[in-house]
């Protein structure tokens, strides 16, 4: 968890272990029962037909616990900060419903008010033009716990939506994508959703699940946003892909690469390359803070076939195509994919030294030479055309591997309907300078054999271990392209995968009208897609609630056994864990316990069977 989610500001209450003080922590009354004075209300979002905002205050402070039933599920979601005014999001409604929203309040004391009157909220259908997904396979006991996070275009209606779902497959919230091109979508820290705008906006944008426009911040005029990759540090910055116009000499003329005989040697040119640096400016202000050239680091004249594929654009011939960024933390350094060159490597952020490179080795010049990973053990697959390489927990890299052409120039490359794309997991030892093979789940059996040309990602699933895979851009299913009678429609997958040595399936869904047969269909596309945990943040907030206690207990009444115990109470996140700690003098202090949940969700105590044993007691609660 990021280091700015950990900081708590503790909640201290003083307990004086005196008779007195012990009268007051006995004794003392309750406040009076609290009471709802306007509300609750609840507004539907506007550009998020699945999600809305409800409304109630109280007389004190208090939080709000909410029961919502669609007639066929019943789901509970509390909110634990308090105050006497709330507004707060509901999230997780599903199309084409009627739901009945029932409110309770609790403050402090844990004072009890139940709204009078039960909200009613009725959900539209999915519009006509929203992607149509079909459930092949669900096993949600084996998935991942949370959703999937998604941009779905739909290329019949040029149309595009960020569409979540849960692990049944069921939409439980989308909204109509900001602008048409944008493919990426990510959940942030504090719940919302940033996208990458392109042209005309080409920007950044953050979202809230209400669909509202919170920020945007545009980069450097010099640093165009690509919209490949936008991805946001836990250090206060946004890390980024952009394009330059960049002139390279000694070029091999391979463009088109369908026009090249591959028994002649290709002329040199000089020509424009379409640069992809990394950047990183300043989320607060969009400050320009660094600047990485990839042309710079590696051999700007090596080509593969997958670059020979593309016209140039405005910045020139697409030789690099950088597709992803990510921070290694553990020294500092940054990995990039780039596709066109069937390569993902590291370098130090520091100073822009190369560490690795992960590529088929030909074509890679002398001074390179030393960079290069070499593979060990069987089997062995390269990385082609790849996409969204990551870190794992267990420190090893894992990507998606598109699996163009399998071959280097000028070598007979692989047709696409004998090809397969797979999510591939990596081992590297950067002392050796070694690579091997760990898991793909390509080594199942019993499954269909998908490819993709362009896009897909690979997330590796902390909790289970699974690795949930985008095939975003489907040409061929077992060697057969998708639809018979439209050859230019493209199919989604996303699939979820054990971590098995023979990988098992435990979710698909396809994105594809099964009964189409229009010769102008066009099917659909996805760039990435994520597993989030929930719908909702879960930020370490300080406890607010922390109520305190003072208990007889008699163990032996017959001979006057007794002794006192101090139990603690308060309300929380079940989200997040808790310490219990104490102090003597408000400097010191020692962790005593882990709390436990009693009574409602979110209710925790904790017995401190050892407060007798201390004249002053000051205790606090520290969120993890």
């Amino acid at each position: 968890m990021p280091s700015y989610m950990l900081m708590q500001i503790p909640v201290v209450k003083r307990v004086v272990i005196t008779a007195i003080m012990l009268e007051t922590l006995i004794f003392a009354p309750r406040a009076h029962a609290i009471s709802i004075l306007s509300g609750p209300d609840f507004t539907p979002a506007t550009n998020a037909p699945l999600a809305g905002a409800l409304q109630v205050t109280t007389d004190v402070n208090s939080r709000i616990s909410i029961l919502i039933s669609d007639g066929t599920d019943i789901w509970e979601q509390n909110f634990y900060d308090y105050s006497t005014t709330h507004s707060v999001p509901l999230l997780g409604f599903k199309p084409d419903q009627t739901n009945e929203i029932l409110v309770t309040v609790y403050d402090a004391e844990r004072n009890v008010c139940v709204a009078a009157k039960v909200l009613t909220f009725v959900t539209a259908p999915l519009p006509a033009s929203f992607p149509n997904s079909v459930v092949l396979k669900s096993e949600p006991s084996q998935m991942e716990p949370g959703y999937t996070l998604s941009i779905i275009q739909n290329r019949s209606y040029s149309a595009s939506y960020a569409i979540i779902m849960d692990n049944s497959g069921e939409v439980v919230w989308y909204c109509k994508n900001p602008e048409y091109g944008a493919l990426d979508v990510r959940q942030l820290a504090n719940g919302n959703l940033f996208f990458v705008e392109p042209l005309p906006a080409n920007d950044f944008l953050e979202m809230n699940m209400l669909g509202q426009t919170v920020n945007t911040l545009s980069p450097p005029r010099a640093y165009p946003v690509n919209v490949h990759e936008g991805y946001v540090t836990d250090h206060g910055t946004i890390l980024y892909l952009s394009d330059v116009r960049t002139t390279v000499s000694n070029f091999p003329s391979i463009f088109p690469r369908n026009m090249i005989n591959t028994n002649i040697s290709p002329s040199l040119v000089t020509t424009q390359i379409d640069d992809n640096p990394v950047v990183e400016i300043s989320i607060t202000n969009g400050a320009l803070l660094n600047v990485w050239d990839p042309l710079k680091m590696l051999d700007p004249t090596r080509v593969t076939w997958v670059s020979g594929d593309i016209l140039p654009n405005s910045y020139g011939w697409d030789n690099v195509h950088a597709n992803a960024i990510i921070e290694d933390t553990h020294d500092d350094s940054l990995i990039v994919s780039l596709r066109d060159q069937n390569a993902v490597y590291k370098f130090s952020r520091a100073t822009g030294q190369l560490k690795w490179i992960l590529s088929p080795p030909q074509g890679w010049g002398a001074n390179w030479q030393p960079y290069l990973l070499t593979p060990v053990g069987t089997p062995f697959d390269w990385n082609w055309a790849q996409h969204a390489p990551m870190l794992t927990t267990e420190g090893t890299l894992i990507l998606y591997n598109d699996g163009n052409y399998r071959a280097m120039p000028w070598d007979p490359e692989l047709p696409d309907q004998d090809n397969y794309s797979s999510a591939e997991e990596f081992a590297i030892n950067e002392t050796n300078m070694t690579v091997s093979d760990v898991w793909n789940s390509a080594w199942q059996t019993n499954q269909d054999r998908l490819y993709t040309s362009v896009v897909g990602k690979a997330q590796w699933l902390p909790q289970t271990r699974d690795v949930l895979v985008t095939y975003g851009y489907i040409l061929y299913v077992n060697g057969v392209h998708p639809s018979v009678s439209a050859p230019n429609a493209q199919m989604v997958r996303i699939e979820e995968y054990t971590h098995d040595p023979v990988p098992q399936v435990v979710f698909d869904i396809s994105f594809w009208d099964y009964g189409n047969g229009s010769s102008t269909y066009s099917g659909y596309s996805s760039y990435r897609s994520t597993r989030i945990p929930d719908l909702y943040p879960h930020p370490a907030e300080p406890v607010t609630d922390l109520a305190i206690t003072v208990q007889n207990l008699n163990t032996k009444p017959q001979i006057g056994g007794s002794y006192q115990t101090t139990v603690l109470e308060f309300s929380a996140d079940p989200a997040n864990n808790y310490l219990i700690q104490a102090s003597s003098d408000l400097k010191n202090w020692t962790t005593i316990g882990t709390p436990v949940q009693a009574g409602g969700i979110g209710d925790y105590y904790f017995d401190d069977l050892k407060a007798n044993q201390f004249t002053t007691r000051f205790y606090r609660v520290v969120t993890q």
